[in-house]
């Protein structure tokens, strides 16, 4: 396993964790996804259950697909390549997603601001980025270890 191979699916797992913390976070504190004011969540727990997410994390389906796409990242060849193209994917869509959402600005100003919420926002946010930079850097080097044949 490469190096960049390894920190891709340590950064994976970061923010599985940061997205689970997230759930908890936004069921406690009732925080409905809204991304860019698009969404209006409603129902946190129906959200989250279903494609639109919290404010604090996926929806429970994108989790599910980025866990098997970290274990496909782990095996050799296709699948592997399948596993990192997926999660470098996977690190773009939450980055662009995460900082979407209001509470981005509500969490680090001075009235709303939130240790646990902002810490939470933090960790998903910088994990999804290191996806993307380190996924593009796990995917150039297993390109770079393809024999070539002709």
């Amino acid at each position: 396993m490469t190096n960049s191979l390894k920190w891709l699916v340590l950064a994976s797992l970061a923010n599985l964790v940061g997205n689970s913390l997230g759930t908890m976070l936004a069921l406690q504190y009732d925080l409905t996804g809204d991304f860019g004011g698009l969404l209006n969540g409603q129902d946190v727990l129906r959200d989250f259950l279903t494609f639109k997410g919290t404010a604090l994390s996926a929806p429970l389906p994108f989790l599910l697909i980025q866990l098997g796409l970290t274990i496909l990242a782990l095996q050799p060849g296709r699948s592997g390549r399948i596993g990192v193209g997926g999660l470098t994917f996977v690190g773009a869509f939450y980055t662009v997603a995460q900082l979407g959402e209001p509470i981005v600005f509500r969490v680090w100003s001075p009235g709303g601001f939130d240790p646990a919420q902002a810490v939470v926002l933090f960790v998903n946010v910088a994990s999804a980025i290191a996806m993307f930079v380190l996924g593009i850097r796990a995917w150039r080097t297993m390109r770079a270890s393809v024999p070539i044949t002709g």
